[in-house]
């Protein structure tokens, strides 16, 4: 799996520099991105495929360790979408550290961001449940892995089908 970071979050991480991103399967990749709403610091990270997200609030703590994030993210993004997160998981594979996925996933990634609205933030909870839920499971939308308007919980869904068709599973 290939976690993606925007440069703000390479720089608030202190992550060095990273390659050029490298995976093939866009369902295997996510871009990470932080939203500021004033001193409140939210972590983004988005499915390059399907715009499937998990929103996290995060402390300055939280930044050094941008290696262990990704992978609960993912897990709580897939389980939020009603799939099996474990299995993705072993499908995806190990996380390595990247570049963001193209123009056209920064782009849908950035949407979600300017969407995002402080006043339905809730600042006591660390994922941000609600959030997650209308972007996941409600929202349609366009995606760099499809072509016209979809909700990114059953597009995760009907990519992860096909792909696990293809490996013979």
């Amino acid at each position: 799996m290939e976690i993606g970071l925007t440069e703000a979050v390479r720089k608030m991480a202190s992550a060095g520099t990273l390659p050029a991103a490298r995976e093939d399967e866009l369902l295997f990749c996510w871009d990470l991105s932080r939203v500021d709403f004033g001193q409140r610091k939210l972590l983004v990270a988005s499915n390059a495929a399907t715009r499937l997200c998990a929103i996290t609030r995060m402390a300055a703590a939280d930044w050094r360790h941008i290696d262990d994030i990704p992978p609960r993210l993912v897990e709580d993004a897939v389980d939020s979408a009603g799939l099996d997160a474990r299995a993705y998981l072993e499908l995806a594979g190990g996380v390595r550290l990247s570049k963001t996925h193209g123009r056209r996933a920064l782009g849908c990634m950035n949407d979600l961001s300017r969407i995002l609205d402080p006043a339905r933030i809730d600042m006591g909870e660390k994922l941000q449940w609600r959030e997650m839920a209308l972007f996941t499971r409600r929202f349609i939308s366009k995606c760099a892995g499809h072509e016209g308007y979809g909700v990114p919980a059953e597009r995760f869904a009907e990519d992860l089908r096909v792909l696990r068709t293809r490996l013979g599973m």
